[in-house]
Protein backbone atom coordinates (compact mmCIF):
# COMPACT_ATOMS: atom_id res chain seq x y z
CA UNK A 1 0.00 0.00 0.00
CA UNK A 2 1.62 3.37 -0.69
CA UNK A 3 1.82 6.28 1.06
CA UNK A 4 -0.82 8.19 -0.54
CA UNK A 5 -3.14 5.07 -0.39
CA UNK A 6 -2.98 5.10 3.41
CA UNK A 7 -3.33 8.80 4.18
CA UNK A 8 -6.44 8.84 1.77
CA UNK A 9 -7.87 5.68 3.35
CA UNK A 10 -7.20 7.23 7.17
CA UNK A 11 -8.52 10.60 5.85
CA UNK A 12 -11.69 8.75 4.93
CA UNK A 13 -11.75 7.12 8.02
CA UNK A 14 -11.72 10.18 10.07
CA UNK A 15 -14.20 12.10 8.21
CA UNK A 16 -16.73 9.04 8.11
CA UNK A 17 -16.38 8.71 11.99
CA UNK A 18 -16.86 12.66 12.29
CA UNK A 19 -20.16 12.52 10.21
CA UNK A 20 -21.24 9.39 12.16
CA UNK A 21 -20.35 10.72 15.92
CA UNK A 22 -21.87 13.94 14.61
CA UNK A 23 -24.93 12.95 13.41
CA UNK A 24 -25.06 10.13 16.72
CA UNK A 25 -24.85 13.71 18.58
CA UNK A 26 -27.82 15.73 17.17
CA UNK A 27 -31.06 15.39 19.36
CA UNK A 28 -33.30 13.21 17.69
CA UNK A 29 -31.23 11.03 15.70
CA UNK A 30 -29.99 7.64 16.42
CA UNK A 31 -27.27 5.02 14.50
CA UNK A 32 -27.97 1.05 14.52
CA UNK A 33 -26.23 -1.57 12.80
CA UNK A 34 -28.54 -4.62 11.25
CA UNK A 35 -27.18 -7.57 12.37
CA UNK A 36 -29.95 -9.96 11.73
CA UNK A 37 -31.51 -10.81 7.82
CA UNK A 38 -35.25 -10.06 8.72
CA UNK A 39 -35.21 -7.02 6.64
CA UNK A 40 -33.59 -8.51 3.75
CA UNK A 41 -33.45 -7.14 0.83
CA UNK A 42 -34.64 -4.06 1.42
CA UNK A 43 -32.34 -3.33 4.94
CA UNK A 44 -29.11 -5.54 4.33
CA UNK A 45 -27.30 -7.47 6.96
CA UNK A 46 -24.52 -4.76 7.73
CA UNK A 47 -25.90 -2.51 7.22
CA UNK A 48 -25.81 1.27 9.08
CA UNK A 49 -29.50 2.94 9.70
CA UNK A 50 -30.35 6.35 10.60
CA UNK A 51 -33.08 6.72 12.73
CA UNK A 52 -35.23 9.84 13.62
CA UNK A 53 -35.67 8.91 16.95
CA UNK A 54 -39.10 9.87 18.19
CA UNK A 55 -40.65 10.11 15.15
CA UNK A 56 -44.18 8.19 15.02
CA UNK A 57 -44.04 6.04 12.02
CA UNK A 58 -47.15 5.29 9.48
CA UNK A 59 -48.36 1.93 7.88
CA UNK A 60 -45.36 0.85 5.46
CA UNK A 61 -42.56 2.77 7.20
CA UNK A 62 -39.47 0.93 8.49
CA UNK A 63 -39.43 1.74 12.54
CA UNK A 64 -37.27 0.58 15.67
CA UNK A 65 -38.65 -0.99 18.75
CA UNK A 66 -37.87 -2.58 22.03
CA UNK A 67 -38.29 -5.68 22.40
CA UNK A 68 -37.41 -7.52 26.02
CA UNK A 69 -37.00 -11.18 25.92
CA UNK A 70 -35.79 -12.73 29.65
CA UNK A 71 -34.70 -9.20 30.70
CA UNK A 72 -32.81 -8.56 27.92
CA UNK A 73 -33.50 -5.78 25.87
CA UNK A 74 -33.19 -5.98 22.02
CA UNK A 75 -33.72 -3.17 19.39
CA UNK A 76 -35.71 -4.83 16.39
CA UNK A 77 -35.67 -2.76 13.00
CA UNK A 78 -39.64 -3.95 10.97
CA UNK A 79 -42.03 -2.61 8.98
CA UNK A 80 -45.33 -1.33 10.46
CA UNK A 81 -47.85 -2.90 8.74
CA UNK A 82 -50.92 -2.03 11.26
CA UNK A 83 -52.72 -0.53 13.59
CA UNK A 84 -54.42 -2.02 16.14
CA UNK A 85 -57.72 -0.14 17.28
CA UNK A 86 -56.03 0.79 20.72
CA UNK A 87 -53.02 2.39 19.29
CA UNK A 88 -50.54 -0.79 19.23
CA UNK A 89 -48.08 -0.90 15.86
CA UNK A 90 -48.06 -4.34 14.16
CA UNK A 91 -44.60 -4.72 12.94
CA UNK A 92 -43.63 -7.35 10.56
CA UNK A 93 -40.21 -8.67 9.35
CA UNK A 94 -39.87 -8.09 5.19
CA UNK A 95 -38.04 -11.47 5.22
CA UNK A 96 -41.48 -12.87 6.42
CA UNK A 97 -41.56 -16.32 8.41
CA UNK A 98 -40.13 -17.07 10.66
CA UNK A 99 -39.49 -13.96 12.07
CA UNK A 100 -43.45 -13.19 12.31
CA UNK A 101 -45.26 -10.18 13.57
CA UNK A 102 -45.39 -8.05 16.67
CA UNK A 103 -47.57 -6.32 18.63
CA UNK A 104 -46.05 -3.08 19.69
CA UNK A 105 -47.31 -0.06 22.47
CA UNK A 106 -46.42 3.61 21.35
CA UNK A 107 -44.04 3.62 24.15
CA UNK A 108 -41.80 1.44 22.99
CA UNK A 109 -41.31 2.58 19.64
CA UNK A 110 -37.88 3.89 19.24
CA UNK A 111 -38.46 5.50 15.87
CA UNK A 112 -38.56 6.15 12.02
CA UNK A 113 -35.75 5.06 9.87
CA UNK A 114 -34.49 7.57 7.80
CA UNK A 115 -31.51 6.02 5.43
CA UNK A 116 -30.08 2.52 5.57
CA UNK A 117 -26.63 2.70 4.20
CA UNK A 118 -25.68 -1.34 3.16
CA UNK A 119 -22.40 -3.05 4.29
CA UNK A 120 -21.15 0.84 6.34
CA UNK A 121 -22.12 -1.83 9.47
CA UNK A 122 -19.68 -3.92 9.01
CA UNK A 123 -16.93 -0.89 9.40
CA UNK A 124 -18.21 1.53 11.98
CA UNK A 125 -17.66 -0.64 15.03
CA UNK A 126 -13.88 -0.67 14.10
CA UNK A 127 -13.49 3.03 12.68
CA UNK A 128 -12.66 4.20 16.06
CA UNK A 129 -10.12 2.20 16.99
CA UNK A 130 -8.50 2.21 13.23
CA UNK A 131 -8.19 5.85 13.51
CA UNK A 132 -6.91 5.86 16.68
CA UNK A 133 -4.16 3.66 15.70
CA UNK A 134 -3.51 5.62 13.17
CA UNK A 135 -3.47 8.94 14.62
CA UNK A 136 -1.28 6.96 17.78
CA UNK A 137 1.18 6.12 14.66
CA UNK A 138 1.03 9.78 13.50
CA UNK A 139 2.64 11.18 16.70
CA UNK A 140 6.16 8.80 16.47
CA UNK A 141 8.98 11.21 16.10
CA UNK A 142 9.81 11.48 12.24
CA UNK A 143 13.37 10.90 13.17
CA UNK A 144 12.42 7.25 14.83
CA UNK A 145 10.26 6.23 11.73
CA UNK A 146 13.58 7.48 9.66
CA UNK A 147 15.78 4.94 11.54
CA UNK A 148 13.56 2.30 11.29
CA UNK A 149 14.70 0.12 8.51
CA UNK A 150 13.51 -3.16 7.52
CA UNK A 151 10.26 -5.03 9.47
CA UNK A 152 10.02 -4.33 13.06
CA UNK A 153 10.13 -7.73 15.74
CA UNK A 154 6.47 -7.63 16.37
CA UNK A 155 7.03 -9.58 19.74
CA UNK A 156 4.67 -11.13 21.44
CA UNK A 157 2.09 -8.86 19.09
CA UNK A 158 2.84 -12.39 16.70
CA UNK A 159 1.28 -14.59 19.08
CA UNK A 160 -2.12 -12.76 20.01
CA UNK A 161 -4.13 -13.08 17.64
CA UNK A 162 -3.24 -16.73 17.54
CA UNK A 163 -4.73 -16.90 21.15
CA UNK A 164 -7.71 -14.59 20.52
CA UNK A 165 -9.36 -15.17 17.30
CA UNK A 166 -10.63 -18.24 18.39
CA UNK A 167 -12.54 -16.46 21.26
CA UNK A 168 -14.45 -15.68 19.08
CA UNK A 169 -16.02 -19.01 18.16
CA UNK A 170 -16.45 -19.62 21.95
CA UNK A 171 -17.74 -16.43 23.71
CA UNK A 172 -20.76 -13.88 23.06
CA UNK A 173 -19.52 -11.59 20.24
CA UNK A 174 -21.24 -8.38 18.61
CA UNK A 175 -20.65 -6.78 16.00
CA UNK A 176 -18.84 -8.41 12.90
CA UNK A 177 -18.16 -11.82 14.25
CA UNK A 178 -21.74 -11.82 15.24
CA UNK A 179 -22.73 -11.04 11.89
CA UNK A 180 -20.23 -13.51 9.74
CA UNK A 181 -20.41 -16.53 12.19
CA UNK A 182 -17.35 -18.87 11.84
CA UNK A 183 -16.69 -17.29 8.35
CA UNK A 184 -15.24 -14.13 10.64
CA UNK A 185 -12.25 -16.79 12.20
CA UNK A 186 -11.66 -18.25 9.14
CA UNK A 187 -10.77 -14.91 6.78
CA UNK A 188 -9.56 -13.60 10.44
CA UNK A 189 -6.90 -16.69 10.69
CA UNK A 190 -5.83 -16.57 6.82
CA UNK A 191 -5.16 -13.09 6.94
CA UNK A 192 -3.09 -13.84 9.99
CA UNK A 193 -1.65 -17.33 8.59
CA UNK A 194 -0.62 -15.30 5.31
CA UNK A 195 1.33 -12.05 8.12
CA UNK A 196 2.94 -14.66 9.44
CA UNK A 197 4.95 -16.37 6.53
CA UNK A 198 5.31 -13.18 5.17
CA UNK A 199 6.46 -11.01 8.24
CA UNK A 200 9.52 -10.31 6.90
CA UNK A 201 8.49 -9.02 3.47
CA UNK A 202 5.69 -7.00 5.65
CA UNK A 203 6.93 -3.53 7.08
CA UNK A 204 4.44 -3.12 9.60
CA UNK A 205 3.17 -7.12 10.13
CA UNK A 206 2.82 -5.80 14.23
CA UNK A 207 0.28 -3.63 13.51
CA UNK A 208 -1.36 -5.89 11.63
CA UNK A 209 -1.55 -8.60 14.23
CA UNK A 210 -2.16 -5.28 16.85
CA UNK A 211 -5.15 -5.18 14.50
CA UNK A 212 -6.67 -7.85 14.07
CA UNK A 213 -6.17 -9.04 18.46
CA UNK A 214 -8.23 -5.35 18.45
CA UNK A 215 -11.21 -6.69 16.24
CA UNK A 216 -11.72 -9.21 18.81
CA UNK A 217 -11.25 -7.62 21.88
CA UNK A 218 -13.40 -4.93 20.57
CA UNK A 219 -16.06 -7.55 19.60
CA UNK A 220 -17.13 -9.60 23.26
CA UNK A 221 -19.96 -8.72 24.40
CA UNK A 222 -18.97 -8.28 27.94
CA UNK A 223 -21.98 -7.91 29.25
CA UNK A 224 -23.52 -10.92 27.63
CA UNK A 225 -19.88 -12.79 29.04
CA UNK A 226 -20.31 -11.50 32.55
CA UNK A 227 -23.91 -12.65 32.53
CA UNK A 228 -23.32 -16.07 31.86
CA UNK A 229 -20.91 -16.43 34.33
CA UNK A 230 -22.47 -15.36 36.50
CA UNK A 231 -25.51 -17.45 35.98
CA UNK A 232 -23.03 -20.32 36.72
Amino acid sequence: MTRAVARNLVLILVIASAVLLTAQSLPGLMLLHVVSGSMEPNVPIGSMVLLARGDKPSVGDVAAYLLEVQGRRYVILHRVTGVTEDGRYVFSADAGDPYGTDLVEPERVLGRMLIAIPYLGYVVPYAPVLVGLALLLSLVPKRTRLHVHGPVDPGFLRYLPAVLVPLTLLLPVKGLPMMLGPAYAVLTLAIYAITLRFEREIRHADLVYALLSISVLVSIDYARLAALLWGL
